[in-house]
């Protein structure tokens, strides 16, 4: 299974990607909203793991639009928000999981 994780704190995907690499993900990490766009143009994956507070574009707006244009994508929203506003608007965006 392949994930994309989108995650600007260096210490913690450095830590998810190795312990995601450990029990079988291959995991290819990204630090900022504009490269989710890009890396999910460029490679097929099945799942992304996704930051609210990216630098560039936000996974709020990440999400919109990935849901606006149709991509089925499972999406596990992992954040430091966790407000239930937060949690229900993101999956009313079309989260799969917060």
């Amino acid at each position: 299974m392949r994930i994309l994780l989108a995650e600007d704190e260096k210490e913690l995907a450095n830590w998810l990607v190795r312990a995601l690499n450990q029990v079988g993900f291959q995991v290819d990490w990204v630090d900022d909203g504009r490269m989710v766009r890009r890396s999910i143009k460029a490679t097929r994956y099945d799942a992304l793991i996704l930051d609210l507070g990216l630098p560039g574009v936000g996974g709020h707006e990440i999400l919109s639009d990935l849901r606006d244009a149709g991509e089925r994508l499972p999406v596990l929203i992992l954040t430091a928000r966790d407000s239930l506003i937060e949690r229900v608007s993101s999956l009313h965006e079309g989260a799969d999981d917060f």
